[in-house]
C-alpha cells in the first residue's frame, strides 16, 4: 500500500512539473522560428537565376535550407504544444463549464501549415543531400521557397490568428489573462492577417513571450 501511495505521489509530482514547465514551449517557438530565419538564406524573388542556383549549390547551402525546414517543424510542434497548454489552463479554470475546442482545432491547423511549409522549403535541399539529386531550375527553387513561405506566413498565421483571438477572450473570462494581455492577443490576431508581409509575424512572437511568462508566473491547478 505504501508503494502504491508513493507511486501516485510521484506521478502527481511529475504531472505538476509538466504543467509548470509546459508554457516554456511558447518560448521554444520563438527560439526555433528566429533560428529558422537566421539560418535561411535565399535571394530576392527578382534576383537572377544564377543567384538562386548559387544559394542552393554545395553541401553547406543545402544543409542550411534543410536546417530551416527542420527548425520550422520544431517551431510548429512548440506552437501547438503551447496553445494546447493555454487551452488546458483555461479549461481547468472554467470547470465545470465546457469551453469551445475551436482554438485547439485552429492551433492544429496552424502547426500543420507551418510544418508543411518547412518541409516544402527543405525538400529540394534534403533530396540533393540524401540522394545527390541534380540541381533543379531556378524557377523551381523560387516556387518551392514561395510555396513554403505561403504555408507558413499565410495559411499558418491566419489559423494562428483565429486561435490567439479566441484563446485571449477565453483566458480573460476565466481569469487566466488580464485585460492588457487579452487586448494584446486581439491586436496580434488582427496584425497577423497581414503576415504575408512577414514583419507582422513579429507580433505573434511578442504575444507568445508575454503569454508564456504570464503562465509561468501563475501556479498551475492540481490534477
Amino acid at each position: 500500500m505504501a508503494s502504491i501511495t508513493q507511486e501516485r505521489a510521484s506521478g502527481a509530482e511529475q504531472r505538476r512539473a509538466g504543467k509548470r514547465w509546459g508554457p516554456v514551449s511558447g518560448l521554444s517557438f520563438v527560439g526555433f522560428f528566429l533560428a529558422s530565419v537566421v539560418v535561411s538564406s535565399v535571394p530576392a524573388n527578382g534576383a537572377p537565376d544564377k543567384d538562386w542556383v548559387a544559394a542552393y549549390a554545395g553541401h553547406g547551402h543545402a544543409a542550411q535550407h534543410l536546417a530551416t525546414g527542420i527548425l520550422l517543424v520544431l517551431a510548429a510542434l512548440s506552437l501547438m504544444s503551447f496553445l494546447t497548454v493555454l487551452w488546458t489552463r483555461i479549461s481547468e479554470a472554467r470547470r465545470p463549464d465546457p469551453i469551445s475546442p475551436l482554438p485547439l482545432v485552429a492551433a492544429g491547423v496552424s502547426a500543420a501549415c507551418i510544418a508543411v511549409g518547412g518541409v516544402v522549403m527543405a525538400s529540394i535541399s534534403g533530396s540533393m543531400l540524401a540522394s545527390s539529386s541534380p540541381m533543379p531550375s531556378a524557377d523551381l527553387l523560387r516556387f518551392s521557397n514561395g510555396l513554403g513561405f505561403a504555408m507558413v506566413g499565410v495559411a499558418g498565421m491566419l489559423a494562428a490568428a483565429l486561435s490567439v483571438a479566441h484563446l485571449s477572450l477565453l483566458a480573460r473570462s476565466a481569469g487566466v489573462f488580464g485585460r492588457k494581455l487579452m487586448v494584446l492577443g486581439l491586436v496580434v490576431a488582427v496584425v497577423l492577417l497581414g503576415a504575408i508581409a512577414f514583419v507582422p509575424i513579429v507580433a505573434l512572437l511578442v504575444w507568445l513571450v508575454s503569454a508564456s511568462i504570464t503562465l509561468l508566473r501563475r501556479r498551475p491547478t492540481a490534477y
